[in-house]
């Protein structure tokens, strides 16, 4: 019996630490895929403002080309005003070059507003661009170092499970199939020492014959409330100490 459980609980040693393989070789692609989504989330942002950056350019090229037909306005009235032949055709020509001038001062301050904004915002883009070439770098290397990790990660997880079927056949094919069930719904978990007293999955304090019993090795006890299969580190280091080494 104490053989058996010897198994199992290598069986379970192996198996905790293929999960953590598995687990991060799980967890690879997932960060992988994050980075990439938040690589093109910052592409779609920074295309945005590209383009908002544009607009804006045009509209200021507008303004400026709005400004020159005022300008061309303004010499137009003022040649007008040069030929004028009474009072009343020089207040005429007079009011339209004051709404000509003033015009013109509105869409200057305008488009000073609006040069001052597009220079900032120029600056912003700047920066935003090198931002982002700097997490595409980063991106980008974090991607080479996952997949290079999952090559190191699948060569570890062959090693870990090499011997688990020799193992598992000293295990009773029904034991075996319980503890895979219950591994399946505690995390991984289907064997657990009993450390003082307790199970070393859940913590729950044991029936005192429990522990005897584990510590005779007399039998595949279980935890009443996790149910996952217990063994004693000490019998079992007893057993293993106790056995005559190979060759």
């Amino acid at each position: 019996m104490i053989e058996q459980l010897v198994a199992l609980a290598k069986i379970a040693d192996i198996d905790a630490e293929a999960l953590r393989v598995e687990n991060e070789l799980r967890d690879i692609p997932l960060r992988t895929q994050s980075l990439l989504s938040d690589t093109k989330k910052l592409a779609e942002l920074l295309a945005a403002e590209k383009q908002e950056l544009a607009d804006a350019d045009r509209l200021l090229a507008a303004q400026d080309d709005e400004l020159n037909s005022q300008g061309q306005a303004l010499a137009k009235s003022k040649a007008k005003g040069a030929r004028v032949r009474n009072t009343r055709e020089a207040d005429a020509v007079e009011r339209e070059l004051e709404t000509i001038r003033r015009l013109t001062k509105e869409r200057e301050a305008e488009r000073d507003t609006l040069r001052e904004a597009i220079t900032k915002r120029r600056g912003s883009l700047d920066k935003h661009e090198r931002e982002f070439a700097e997490f595409q770098t980063f991106a980008t290397q974090e991607q080479q170092k996952g997949e290079s990790r999952v090559v190191e990660l699948q060569a570890a997880h062959t090693k870990i499970l090499a011997g688990r079927s020799e193992l598992a056949q000293q295990v009773p094919a029904d034991v075996l199939r319980r503890y895979d069930m219950i591994r399946s719904k505690r995390q991984g978990m289907g064997v657990a020492a009993i450390k003082d007293g307790t199970c070393g999955g859940c913590f729950v304090v044991l029936a005192p014959q429990a522990v005897i019993a584990s510590h005779r090795a007399e039998g595949f006890a279980q935890c009443p409330r996790c149910q996952r299969f217990l063994y004693s580190p000490e019998a079992i280091a007893k057993y293993t100490d106790g056995r005559p080494s190979d060759g």
